[in-house]
């Protein structure tokens, strides 16, 4: 046997080779170089998908914003309304109030509050007397 065939069988084989080495540190270099660019381009589609989201909400607000305006537009629409939660009456109309048993009117209600503030002490003096009682 040669010298350069005992030497070849002898020697020990390396576990990373020189096209290994090289290919990992490339692998490692487009990992480190394209990771923050990923990052950015995901980021930017989330929020490219959020403000689509909240451009639909906008559309839809200002489409019942829309239906609102027509309405109050109308004005028998406005009648309407001022007769339901103004409780304003048109001039001819008769108003009725249904009242529980045993209970009181808002006018009733009204009417015995006037008299007691006539029975006795001004506003004044039931003040003072209360801020008296509140200092104790």
């Amino acid at each position: 046997m040669s010298r350069t065939a005992l030497s070849r069988t002898t020697r020990p084989r390396r576990a990373v080779t020189g096209r290994a080495l090289v290919l990992g540190t490339l692998v490692v270099l487009l990992i480190v170089l394209l990771a923050s660019p990923l990052n950015r381009y995901f980021g930017s589609r989330g929020d490219l998908n959020a403000a689509n989201s909240q451009l639909q909400r906008d559309k839809q607000q200002l489409t019942d914003l829309q239906k609102q305006y027509q309405q109050w537009s109308d004005p028998g629409f406005i009648q309407q309304q001022a007769r339901k939660r103004l409780q304003y009456a048109m001039p001819g109309d008769t108003v009725y109030v249904v009242v529980d048993r045993g209970a009181k009117s808002d006018i009733e209600k009204t009417l015995a509050h006037g008299d007691d503030t006539g029975s006795g002490d001004a506003w004044t003096t039931r003040l003072w007397t209360s801020v008296e009682q509140a200092g104790r």
